[in-house]
């Protein structure tokens, strides 16, 4: 055991969700690195060079980092620091606000706005104010804060024009990201809308090839009839390719979290990557060290370390798991808890059936470290034979670890067949990230994927298993009640460009997707648009295959029902701009709803005479 190595090790073991929460402060994290002598984490962080850049300008913007806790507000702020020639020493102080001189201009950075004593920030924030509206000020500011206590301490300052002037500004660009007004000289960034997906990749890769790892090469814990858990997850974690999807499908799970406005912080993320390396319930705080390792092999427990149970926090107590928020949110897919009849015929059965019997090998007995273990195939053998109880539950936590494991590493080619997705609560998730990723590409999205929307949305809309996809039935009960069966035909939309109407799926503003109906061409007739987020896209998917709107998910149902009261507004628009009358010579015109054979929705008009 190298000692260099299990320093490096017991340092990971900091990022990691342990109840000292170390990894929760950036300055904990450099005191531990200094101590133990271990070569710094370093994360991209393009945002450092455009600070870097501004701050060198001869007529520099101020600048504000805001965020959620653990986005790496104080990181960036250190960076700055640095690399505008600061002294690490002098940061390391830790006072909270620090002026560097550059010639004839300074900086001042504050790496925590809330840290600030009240009679601190009384005094910054007018001077700041000031400074952000005047043009020949030699005095610049970089300024990080979450974003209540951000605005909290702009409205607790006193409450000067320039105050005020700015507060207005920062508030514009905290919702829109711009401002309007052209005499405020700030720019505010948001780390919470980085793309966690992406920088998931760019941690893995950081971690996984420090050089704190070189000491592993020749350990005896790792060996032709031995595997080191540890070095075991972590190669699984640096596999890199097509033939290699759990990194695709991990990143994929983070990417459907936050189109759901889960935000991943950097802080999180780190947490994940040492927790799925590191994790093993029969450690102390469920992760592992060097130490650990030669107890865990003599137990014959290697098994319950594996990186895909890991990554649901599965090595620690269930109280612990539920109420850490990253797994918190990643257990919301399911995964483990979701399956199919296909799945489990063949994680049970799959060894003596023919017809499973070589995806089995391929999917299970190709893996002896987390697959085909002596655990899960003495459970299987004993379920088989009429276990009952305790043996019938071990078994059953043995199924759900190998969902786990099948979910993050069937190959793409089995994928189809087996239908991935079912094993979470997203069944068409592969489909959304399939459309959103055309979409952010400017390809088209499928025609059967648009009309299992439409027809999705056409359930909706009437409460009635219409099979309508190439137009949108928007009906209505006679008044815009949320009423669950609408039996009046209010408009019928065409999906395709026809007369002014159209009916797509397009990029939004968040690079996100949106559903867009359009009703009549013209700027007096925008689009009314939908944010089409995983759960909704879900939402839709399962009431066009045949599922209740109202038992499956009551809040979608809820927003479905106020995006057709949207509609059914633009078209009382249209009509009363058009001159058009419902009511002719004392007679009124209903439009009816009637389902014919093949169960389309088609209108019957009766004539009321009033």
């Amino acid at each position: 055991m190298n000692s260099s190595t299990a320093a490096w090790v017991r340092f990971l073991r900091n990022y990691g969700p342990i109840p000292t929460n170390d990894n929760m402060y950036d300055e904990s994290i450099q005191r531990a690195l200094k101590r133990h002598k271990i070569t710094p984490i370093k994360l991209p962080a393009p945002l450092v060079s455009k600070l870097v850049d501004n701050f060198r300008q001869s007529a520099p913007i101020s600048q504000i980092i805001t965020g959620t806790a653990g986005d790496g507000k104080t990181y960036h702020c250190r960076e700055v620091w640095i690399a505008l020639g600061g002294d690490p020493a002098t940061w390391n102080k830790g006072d909270k606000i620090q002026t560097l001189h550059l010639d004839s201009r300074e900086v001042v950075i504050v790496k925590d706005l809330s840290e600030l004593q009240q009679v601190q920030s009384n005094t910054l924030i007018p001077r700041f104010a000031c400074d952000a509206l005047n043009p020949e000020t030699t005095t610049s500011y970089l300024l990080a804060a979450n974003h209540g206590q951000l605005l909290e301490k702009l409205k607790s300052a006193e409450q000067t024009p320039q105050v005020r002037q700015v507060s207005k500004a920062i508030e514009e660009m905290l919702v829109t990201g711009i401002h309007s007004d052209p005499d405020v000289r700030i720019n505010v960034t948001d780390l919470g809308r980085s793309p966690a997906a992406a920088l998931l990749n760019n941690i893995i890769d950081t971690i996984t090839n420090h050089d704190g790892w070189q000491g592993c090469d020749g350990c005896s814990a790792h060996g032709e009839d031995t595997s080191c858990p540890i070095l075991e997850n972590r190669r699984r974690l640096m596999e890199h390719g097509p033939e290699y999807p759990f990194r695709r499908r991990l990143t994929a799970l983070i990417e459907l979290s936050e189109r759901n406005s889960n935000h991943f912080p950097v802080r999180q993320l780190l947490a994940l990557v040492a927790n799925s390396i590191l994790g093993h319930p029969d450690a102390r705080d469920g992760l592992m060290t060097c130490h650990d390792v030669p107890a865990i092999q003599q137990n014959h427990t290697v098994s319950l370390a594996s990186i895909y149970r890991n990554v649901f926090g599965r090595n620690l107590s269930r109280r612990k798991a539920e109420n850490t928020e990253l797994f918190r949110k990643l257990n919301a897919f399911g995964i483990g808890l979701e399956t199919s009849n296909r799945v489990d015929n063949l994680l049970v059965y799959g060894a003596d059936d023919p017809d499973y019997s070589n995806d089995y090998t391929t999917l299970v007995r190709s893996d002896r470290i987390y697959g085909a273990t002596p655990a899960y195939l003495a459970a299987q053998n004993t379920y088989l034979e009429g276990a009952d109880g305790t043996d019938r539950d071990a078994f059953l936590d043995e199924l759900s670890t190998q969902r786990q494991r099948l979910f993050f590493t069937m190959p793409d080619d089995m994928a189809t067949d087996y239908r991935l997705w079912n094993l979470t609560v997203f069944h068409h998730a592969g489909s959304y990230l399939e459309i959103t990723e055309n979409i952010l590409q400017k390809k088209s999205v499928s025609r059967k994927t648009l009309k299992m929307v439409v027809r999705g949305l056409n359930r909706i809309f009437t409460g009635m298993l219409v099979q309508n996809h190439d137009e949108v039935v928007l009906a209505t009960s006679g008044s815009y009640s949320q009423s669950s069966r609408s039996s009046l035909l209010d408009e019928l939309i065409s999906v395709s460009r026809q007369g002014g109407q159209e009916v797509c799926i397009i990029p939004d503003e968040t690079e996100g997707i949106s559903l867009s109906v359009r009703l009549m061409r013209g700027n007096e007739f925008p689009p009314v648009m939908l944010a089409l987020t995983p759960t909704r896209f879900e939402f839709l998917g399962r009431v066009a295959e045949g599922a209740l709107p109202s038992s499956f998910s009551l809040e979608c149902h809820e927003d479905l029902l106020a995006f057709k009261a949207r509609l059914l507004g633009e078209t009382q628009k249209w009509r009363a701009l058009d001159g058009e009358e419902q009511m002719m010579d004392d007679e009124l015109v209903l439009r009816f709803i009637d389902l014919n054979n093949e169960g389309l929705a088609v209108e019957r008009r009766v004539v009321v005479r009033v």
